[in-house]
C-alpha cells in the first residue's frame, strides 16, 4: 500500500482477509485503540479501580459494556436528531433515511462526553428514555491516490 509520491510502500501485515474486509480495516485500526483508550480511561475510568479479584473484575467490565452500549444509543438519538433539526425527546424511532454527516466534518465533542452529558440531565429531571437505537457509521473509502497490491500466500 503507498500514496502517491512516497518513495517507500507500507508493508501491511494481518490475519484478516484484504479483499474481503478492504484496506479501511487497517485505517480502522487507531480509531479502535482509541475507543479503548476512551472505555479503560476516559470515558469510565476503569484505571481508578482496585479490582482485583477476575468475578469482580468481570462482573465491572459486564456494567462497562453495558453503560457503553447505552452511551452510544444515547449519542445516536441525539445525532439523528441534530440531522433533522428535532429536539433529541421529540424523536421517538430511528429515522428511515439513512445516517448522513456531512463529508469532512468531525465531532467536536467525543459521542461519550455527550451522552454522559445528557444522560445525566435525564436522571437529574427523572425522564429517561425508553427508546434507544444503534447505528454505526459508514466504512470509510480508502483515498483515491491510495494504490493497493494483494500478495496472495497459498
Amino acid at each position: 500500500v503507498w500514496v502517491e509520491g512516497q518513495q517507500d510502500p507500507w508493508l501491511l501485515f494481518t490475519d484478516l482477509r484484504p479483499r474481503k474486509v478492504g484496506i479501511a480495516w487497517y485505517g480502522l485500526r487507531m480509531w479502535i485503540e482509541l475507543g479503548f483508550k476512551a472505555l479503560k480511561g476516559l470515558g469510565w475510568h476503569w484505571d481508578k479501580t482496585r479490582r482485583i479479584d477476575p468475578d469482580r473484575v468481570g462482573r465491572y467490565w459486564l456494567v462497562l459494556a453495558v453503560a457503553t452500549i447505552l452511551t452510544l444509543a444515547t449519542a445516536t438519538r441525539i445525532e439523528d436528531a441534530a440531522l433533522l433539526a428535532l429536539p433529541p425527546a421529540m424523536l421517538h424511532a430511528p429515522p428511515t433515511r439513512p445516517r448522513w454527516r456531512p463529508l469532512g466534518t468531525t465531532r467536536t465533542v467525543s459521542l461519550i462526553s455527550q451522552s454522559i452529558a445528557d444522560l445525566r440531565r435525564q436522571i437529574t429531571l427523572g425522564r429517561l428514555w425508553t427508546r434507544y437505537w444503534l447505528r454505526s457509521e459508514p466504512w470509510p473509502d480508502p483515498p483515491s491516490a491510495l494504490q493497493v497490491h494483494y500478495h496472495d500466500s497459498s
